[in-house]
């Protein structure tokens, strides 16, 4: 995922956070906001309760790696964060790939 296409800034986070729609299920939260421009930004959000530093990053590569399999069925404009809740520590590709697609789907961001 390249440079351009992340969320990298407090600030930009605090906008989406304060400003954007939620939608959740068992073990991720979507929250998305309008931005208008060319493509989608995103973001991972892993918390402490997840589990250490090795199972946070491995949450965060597993959503991001399920994220880019729906990345061109998806509508542009949008800056995007997924929360991990705890139940996401023990998922494998497929229960990642199935929860990312049902928080897709209900913020309506397939365009397919």
């Amino acid at each position: 995922m390249e440079k351009k296409g992340r969320i990298t800034k407090n600030s930009e986070y605090q906008q989406v956070f304060q400003h954007g729609k939620s939608v959740a299920s068992r073990g991720l939260v979507l929250i998305m906001l309008k931005n208008n421009a060319n493509g989608n930004r995103t973001g991972f959000i892993t918390s402490k309760k997840i589990g250490n530093a090795v199972i946070r990053n491995r949450v965060k590569r597993l959503l991001r790696e399920t994220y880019k399999m729906y990345a061109a069925d998806l509508a542009t404009g949008y800056d995007l964060v997924f929360v991990a809740r705890r139940p996401a520590a023990g998922f494998d590709f497929k229960q990642a790939a199935a929860e990312m697609r049902r928080v897709l789907q209900r913020g309506g961001l397939f365009t397919v």
